[in-house]
């Protein structure tokens, strides 16, 4: 038999062949089935039997033979085996994404000859020394883009494998948005910051890549801190210059995500400050005091939170802005407390939920009165006359960014 008895890792682009050795000597039966006791299909004549191929790789092939010898009434029965090549096993999906080195590494689970990559990436084949793990280095990907590659590949012993079809994925590229780009007139206290797509490798050295400077080019002081995983956030030390243009520059090079991506491209930025405004809102006296460059130019009369839900104290900024919203208790329906209030006018938050805002349902400002908003008097859906537009005032006269500050006892210099 060809091949022998016994043999392993045949080849199965070759044919099997069983001949009858000896004067006489014929094949009255024979039978061939693979590992699983199905029959596999041959040619054979009275001395010869042949497996055409190709035969199936990785399978266990049982042969069994009656040969007989008619002049001397010999009869011999007997049973052969032979295993074709097996083929090595990927470990893992067929779609591998590339890691920050542009790199994936394919493990098998026996060793593999020849191998090279057919696509449109040109990648770089590195196997390891038991040629059971290959690492793909490709050269030069586009971020985000899907790669269908196929293997070509033999087993050690150089028979040539069925193509392996792979897909390799680019990571997408990084991308970054600043909560100031394109901004006017904003307040002085607004932090800077930056929201990345992925958490970056190296974050620590950020902020070396980010520059901060006046339309002069004066680099800008300030504190960087990160706020979670993806948002960088860049507080100027004593706040913005005021009636300024602020220029930001994100450098492209030496930024990276933890996938892999990067940059494409820098981004560059502008935004502008306005003048120096601050607001104070004073508990005791339930008045709030709008302070433009030093100086006092309007005071209201507000309604604070009653004393089950007293307003925040502490020193705080705008950080949104609504000029129409729906207002929405935390409780849930049916539980104390819960309210929603729609159309609701003027909307300046400054403390999670605390808020400026017109309040058109009332008429008792000067008292505490609220769930912890300051409630400032509106003509907006007001159904009263002779209303005051204080919070739509205010709502022109401030900006993202100005710096709120809540006091519990009205200073004696504010109060003369």
């Amino acid at each position: 038999m060809v091949p022998t008895d016994g043999a392993a890792e045949v080849d199965p682009r070759e044919p099997v062949v069983i001949e009858t050795i000896g004067l006489g000597s014929r094949l009255s039966e024979v039978q061939v089935q693979d590992h699983l006791g199905r029959p596999v299909a041959s040619e054979s004549d009275e001395r010869r039997l042949t497996l055409k191929p190709p035969l199936a790789f990785g399978t266990r092939y049982t042969i069994t033979a009656r040969v007989e010898r008619e002049w001397t009434q010999q009869v011999v029965s007997t049973v052969m085996h032979f295993e074709t090549v097996a083929i090595p096993r990927l470990s893992g999906p067929t779609e591998r994404t590339f890691k920050p080195d542009r790199s994936v590494t394919l493990q098998f689970d026996r060793p593999v000859g020849e191998l090279s990559v057919l696509g449109d990436l040109a990648v770089a084949v590195e196997p390891a020394a038991d040629r059971r793990s290959f690492r793909l280095a490709a050269s030069n990907p586009t971020q985000g883009k899907r790669y269908p590659v196929q293997l070509v590949w033999s087993t050690t012993t150089g028979v040539p494998l069925p193509p392996l079809k792979l897909d390799l994925v680019a990571p997408p590229p990084l991308t970054v948005k600043a909560n100031t780009r394109g901004l006017d007139n904003l307040g002085l206290a607004l932090p800077l910051q930056f929201t990345f797509s992925e958490p970056l490798l190296e974050r620590e050295q950020a902020s070396s890549h980010i520059a901060v400077q006046t339309d002069q080019g004066e680099a800008i002081a300030g504190k960087w801190r990160w706020v979670g995983t993806r948002r960088l956030r860049f507080t100027p030390a004593g706040g913005w210059p005021a009636v300024s243009t602020i220029r930001v520059s994100v450098g492209a090079d030496g930024l990276a995500a933890v996938g892999g991506g990067y940059l494409e491209k820098p981004l560059d930025f502008s935004f502008t400050t306005g003048t120096d405004r601050h607001i104070y809102i004073y508990l005791d006296t339930q008045k709030v005091a709008a302070v433009e460059n030093g100086r006092v130019v309007r005071t209201f009369r507000v309604s604070t939170g009653k004393a089950g839900t007293p307003t925040v104290t502490g020193n705080f900024y705008i950080y949104d802005r609504y000029a129409i919203k729906t207002m929405r208790s935390r409780a849930d329906p049916g539980e104390p407390g819960h309210y929603v209030v729609e159309n609701v006018p003027y909307a300046q938050f400054f403390h999670e939920g605390y808020a400026f805002h017109g309040a058109w349902w009332h008429n008792a400002f000067g008292t505490r009165v609220s769930h912890g908003c300051v409630n400032m008097a509106t003509r907006r859906f007001n159904k009263r006359s002779g209303v005051s537009e204080d919070a739509g005032w205010l709502w022109k006269w401030a900006a993202m960014g100005v710096p709120v500050t809540v006091l519990a006892k009205t200073p004696a210099r504010a109060a003369s």
